[in-house]
């Protein structure tokens, strides 16, 4: 499957999943607080769980070594963009939250799949434990504007943070998840992607659709996400000399995702404006859609 296909199905897969959403809501089939459980469940059980199946492999050297320099490199591009971030937007946080956050499980784990292979996905998971890292403290308070929920016992007792240590733990040790548990982990995985697109979908429905594609400001940002965030990183990545051509791809083609559902579901639970979130979310997984192809071609030829 050519990438403009590849991308073009997950788009599609997506946007009949947030319509489903929608429509639940507008029937009144889902309630305001069973929405807010889901949102927790999503965040703090079945993510984790994605994060911490992704280390069930055979311990190999080689691969140690290699996760080690992707996930150097995951946190140089996190930094490098989140850095180009607060330039551009150095005053609106959620905005700053939107440039630095993409949707690196949904869109990067299909497009990896299908680009690199499936074994890349254990490095991807490097990339997704950064993400984990700095979504529960940096990405907490862009929202909050406070210290208070973030500290280094709450960091270590985080689920997504805590997967990621035992999922460590187990790949290098001879000891793994039994199989039934394994299962467990694997099947909830499964439910990740159309829960969090159905989310969004009701996120969609308390708002005016009008508005999302009146709204300037979100295709600038849009823009920006897209396309100057993930150019710039193209020119860094070229730059790094260690990591081989695969795994700096890894890097742009998280780097080049829309903006992900981390932006409206913390907005939700830690009291941002969660529906400009949603419309930010919405918007540039869209537009992605002609984005993603020429940024990959990009990277293809010149790192």
């Amino acid at each position: 499957m050519n990438i403009i296909n590849l991308i073009g199905t997950q788009v599609t897969t997506m946007y009949v999943l947030i319509i489903f959403g929608y429509l639940l809501y507008k029937t009144k089939l889902l309630s305001q607080t069973f929405l807010s459980k889901l949102t927790s469940l999503l965040i703090w059980v079945i993510n984790p769980m994605i994060i911490l199946s992704r280390y069930q492999i055979p311990f190999e050297i080689d691969k140690f070594k290699k996760l080690g320099i992707t996930f150097l490199l995951s946190m140089i591009t996190m930094i490098f963009g989140f850095a180009i971030a607060h330039i551009l937007k150095k005053n609106e946080k959620i905005e700053k939250l939107a440039l630095g956050f993409g949707n690196a499980g949904f869109i990067g784990i299909p497009l990896i799949t299908g680009i690199l292979g499936l074994d890349y996905i254990f490095y991807l998971s490097a990339y997704l434990a950064c993400f984990n890292l700095f979504s529960y403290t940096y990405g907490i308070y862009l929202i909050t504007s406070d210290t208070k929920d973030i500290s280094f016992k709450r960091i270590v007792k985080n689920p997504g943070v805590l997967a990621v240590i035992l999922g460590i733990i187990l790949f290098l040790s001879p000891i793994k998840l039994p199989i039934p548990i394994y299962n467990l982990f694997n099947h909830a995985g499964k439910l990740n992607t159309p829960i969090a697109m159905i989310l969004l979908g009701t996120y969609i429905a308390k708002m005016k659709i009008i508005d999302i594609i009146k709204d300037k400001n979100i295709y600038e940002l849009s823009f920006l996400k897209l396309f100057i965030i993930p150019l710039l990183t193209l020119i860094l990545l070229k730059f790094i000399p260690f990591g081989n051509h695969n795994i700096k791809m890894i890097m742009l083609i998280v780097t080049a995702t829309p903006v992900g559902l981390t932006v409206p579901m913390f907005s939700e639970i830690y009291g941002g404006d969660y529906i400009y979130g949603a419309k930010i979310v919405s918007l540039s997984t869209l537009l992605s859609l002609f984005s993603l192809p020429v940024i990959l071609y990009l990277g293809s030829v010149f790192i």
